[in-house]
């Protein structure tokens, strides 16, 4: 048996698309999508993504389309992992591609110019090829690996934060409010946190400070 010559191969495409997400108290989880310049789709809001350069690795491509189709920069992105990997004849209009899916925490005063930000509420938010497909399986890995994974935590919660910040951040991925008791008791026993206290507030009201925690490392 012989191999079929690399020139008559029907090879698919493979895309980059980026899942860009953004973490504070003030705005809570929020996830980026870029307007799209052509057609298919011309004028949808669409996750930022390109087509694989032929020498090009795959976190690279990642960033290109975060800095091409949303103006994120590299310095912006606090962790970048990969999501997966999707596929199907469908999925674009214009030819076979296989799109390899990445997830990108981006510091939450970030602002790309032309990215759209939107909360992340559980719905999809009617994006173009299987987008909101790429968008559920991102946020899924999030809920599921938030804590165990601890450059993927440390990214959305930041260096320093209080305890209503990860309060803020279980009600958003789980759709409501951790028992403060059991969060509490998960922060206190966690061996990367420790505990500090927050610096009085200018508001001249009297009692202890909130509680924040920093990473160990």
């Amino acid at each position: 048996m012989t191999d079929t010559p690399t020139a008559a191969r029907d090879q698919p495409l493979i895309a980059i698309d980026v899942v860009p997400v953004s973490f504070s108290t003030a705005e809570g989880l929020r996830v980026a999508t870029a307007r799209r310049a052509y057609d298919p789709y011309a004028g949808r809001e669409a996750l930022p993504g390109v087509l694989l350069d032929a020498a090009e690795r795959l976190a690279d491509g990642a960033h290109r389309a975060l800095r091409t189709k949303t103006g994120i920069a590299a310095s912006a992105v606090r962790h970048l992992a990969q999501v997966g990997a999707f596929d199907g004849p469908s999925r674009d209009p214009r030819e076979t591609a296989i799109s390899i899916a990445f997830l990108a925490v981006v510091a939450p005063a970030v602002d790309g110019g032309r990215a759209v930000w939107r909360p992340v509420d559980g719905g999809d938010h009617g994006l173009p090829f299987d987008h909101d497909t790429i968008v559920r399986a991102a946020v899924d890995q999030v809920r599921t690996r938030l804590w165990r994974d601890v450059p993927l935590t440390r990214a959305l919660l930041g260096d320093v934060f209080p305890t209503s910040a990860a309060a803020a951040l279980h009600t958003a991925l789980h759709g409501g409010a951790p028992d403060a008791g059991n969060l509490n008791r998960a922060l206190r026993t966690n061996p990367l946190l420790v505990r500090t206290d927050a610096p009085p507030t200018s508001t001249g009201r009297g009692g202890r400070p909130p509680a924040t925690w920093t990473w160990t490392d």
